[in-house]
């Protein structure tokens, strides 16, 4: 079980985001996180490893990709990792080389350049952005891209550069938030000590509802992670039988490969609405060293707080037994929902 914090679906290539709101990249078990502004994105995944960790988010036209990792063996601060990530950076043929900016923002060093989009028979150019920085014995270095790109498009960029920073994370002890989901309606749960919250993500596909995902995330420990996903439903969920029925189907597969072996879906007690869920544990990871990336343990649930209105959320960690896995699922009791203007009719 490969872990990652993912979108359901990605979204079409359309308009970068004009607006900007801070991103959030936990470095779970090393007591700190990246943030930055950026479009929200419509897809994000984080990939956490022994060293540190791959990060990668988009939005229509705007890519970034995020990298935490230890040093070269020669070492060195921001300005060695600039360099020794531009050196394999820079030996791309599509870069306009006269582009080439190289300065320095608050807390890391940056270059700035154009290339021709890839596959594009017009002569429009992507602009890219390398920001790299040195903390607590960890380079990081972000490339974010732009496709098709406008003036204001490399402002955007160069505001996500300046607003990038690594520090500790917030304290937290839990207690109720609220998410907003544009049209559909709005979100609060009560949100365990031990969980932080993350980013918000949308999606829009062609044909498809809108979906609208939040993750969160453990500071202690890369392999807890927790996401829903919320989105209007053309079938409609009214009694608890029609909540098992969708989640019976989904979960074959993870009843085939796990220790349980068969179903034990449990209800989700909502106030108002219908839900359900069940834990598994991945069979073909029982005796194995604990890794990180490969998490042993999941919940999978899905909630209908209206008939209209289906959320499916994933919990992970390495044991079924963990007392933040526990109280990550009592807390989707928690959850009550606030129609927005997209109502059933």
């Amino acid at each position: 079980m490969r872990r990652g914090i993912t979108a359901l679906l990605i979204g079409f290539l359309g308009a970068a985001a004009s607006h900007a709101a801070p991103l959030i990249i936990p470095v779970a078990g090393q007591g700190w996180q990246i943030t930055f502004d950026s479009p929200m994105p419509a897809m994000e995944n984080l990939l956490p490893n022994e060293q540190g960790l791959e990060y990668r988010c988009s939005d229509g036209r705007f890519s970034l990709v995020a990298m935490v990792e230890p040093p070269a063996e020669t070492g060195g601060d921001s300005v060695a990792c600039r360099d020794h990530v531009w050196a394999q950076a820079r030996q791309n043929a599509q870069i306009q080389q006269d582009s080439v900016q190289q300065w320095s923002a608050a807390g890391c060093e940056c270059i700035e350049y154009l290339s021709a989009d890839a596959g594009k028979a017009d002569k429009s150019v992507q602009a890219n952005l390398l920001s790299c920085l040195a903390y607590r014995g960890k380079w990081v270095h972000l490339q974010a891209s732009v496709m098709a790109a406008k003036d204001e498009d490399r402002s955007m960029l160069k505001h996500l550069a300046q607003s990038l920073s690594c520090g500790p994370f917030p304290e937290w002890k839990g207690g109720r938030r609220q998410f907003i989901f544009g049209a559909l309606g709005r979100l609060q749960i009560e949100i365990p000590a031990g969980w932080w919250v993350g980013n918000m993500s949308t999606a829009k596909v062609l044909g498809l509802p809108e979906q609208w995902t939040v993750s969160l995330f453990s500071a202690s420990d890369p392999n807890k992670s927790w996401m829903m996903t919320f989105f209007h439903s053309t079938a409609r969920y009214a009694t608890q039988e029609d909540i098992r029925r969708t989640a019976e189907n989904a979960q074959q597969k993870a009843v085939m490969r796990s220790v349980e072996g068969a179903m034990n879906l449990q209800e989700i007690k909502l106030a108002r609405g219908v839900g359900c869920q069940a834990s598994y544990t991945e069979s073909f990871m029982v005796g194995k060293p604990v890794e990180v990336g490969q998490p042993r343990a999941s919940a999978s649930a899905f909630v209908a707080p209206l008939p209209n209105v289906l959320g499916t959320i994933s919990i992970m960690a390495d044991d079924v037994k963990d007392p933040y896995f526990q109280a990550a699922i009592k807390a989707l009791d928690t959850i009550e929902w606030e129609p927005g203007q997209d109502k059933a009719k």
